[in-house]
């Protein structure tokens, strides 16, 4: 499929805080940044909004656009109502929600429920660089099989231990508009950083999403989380994660994994890095890139995934102004 930019095009695979600190990376890029999340939260603001209203999850949603929005010097409206967006109201009725979240439900309804339209409004509203895709427009909750038995929901999952395997319920929703066409046109689709069995699986069992990784003509890259996630990945190494994933998906394409390696230098934050098991990860037909890519809160650092992913897609970074955390 052609494309209008000339810009490589790029595509983040997850949620949560993992994927926005991928698009904060390639907001620093000359490329085309592209989000698909997972709409499986169940927690928090985005599980009261789904139990109140039906809907798929927005946090993430709105997480990822925020990474995106507009960052004026001096302060543009739009990116005003980005940085107000991202306000978590501290008590009342509305203790927990996001701003964003509402704003995104408003917007949702304007649109008579098209969620896909609310996404694209919600970006020309915050003046989003790029856009974001939701994994499919229907409502699923997640599950996973454990050692001690079967839980549902993501919650429940990310607080789980010795996880097995995790499912979605539909099993077999139908992608959002878009999605497969994006991953499969991608020039470097990226896969994580983020929870792997609560913001990246539930991303790529959506039918057809690992098909449109296996006939992309761009790389297929795994990054790694910098370290064991309390709950669903403690004890796991690098090397386990893409086992998990493909025990999950047997035919998922990997072609190369980014590596959190710590650097010497001592940092307030560095806590023991994920283990990286060069021959296995060898064995697993993936090549192997490191760097340190921490940052002193506790976070993928832009600034040092930005030169990696440049070397990977074939453009130079572009801007040295650091991103804030995520909203």
């Amino acid at each position: 499929m052609s494309r209008p930019s000339a810009r490589p095009a790029v595509v983040a695979v997850g949620g949560g805080h993992g994927c926005a600190r991928s698009l904060a990376t390639l907001r620093r890029l000359d490329v085309d940044a592209t989000a698909v999340v997972t709409v499986a939260d169940d927690g928090g603001s985005s599980g009261r909004i789904r139990r109140d209203h039906g809907v798929v999850a927005l946090g993430d949603l709105r997480m990822a656009l925020l990474a995106l929005a507009e960052r004026g010097e001096p302060p543009t409206a739009a990116a005003d109502l980005a940085r107000l967006a991202g306000r978590r109201f501290a008590r009342g009725e509305l203790a927990g929600h996001s701003l964003g979240n509402l704003l995104l439900l408003g917007l949702l309804e304007e649109h008579d429920g098209d969620l896909m339209a609310a996404l694209v409004a919600f970006g020309r509203l915050i003046g989003a660089s790029g856009r974001v895709l939701p994994a499919t427009t229907t409502p699923v909750t997640l599950s996973a099989r454990t050692a001690e038995g079967t839980v549902t929901g993501q919650t429940a999952v990310a607080t789980s231990r010795r996880i097995l395997d995790v499912a979605l319920a539909p099993s077999a929703p139908t992608a959002a508009p878009g999605v497969l066409d994006a991953l499969a046109s991608a020039d470097l689709v990226l896969v994580g950083p983020g929870s792997l069995y609560t913001s990246v699986l539930p991303v790529l069992l959506v039918p057809g999403v690992a098909d449109a990784l296996a006939t992309s003509t761009g790389k297929v890259v795994l990054v790694g989380n910098l370290r064991e996630q309390p709950g669903e990945t403690e004890g796991m190494d690098l090397a386990d994660h893409v086992e998990a994933l493909r025990q999950h998906l047997p035919d998922l394409r990997l072609d190369v994994v980014v590596a959190h390696v710590p650097s010497d230098a001592p940092t307030a934050r560095r806590d023991v890095a994920l283990g990286v098991d060069t021959d296995r990860l060898a064995a697993a037909g993936v090549t192997l890139v490191t760097a340190d890519l921490g940052d002193e809160a506790d976070g993928h650092d832009p600034a040092r995934l930005a030169p990696v992913l440049a070397g990977l897609v074939g453009v130079r970074t572009g801007t040295d102004e650091r991103e804030g955390p995520p909203r």
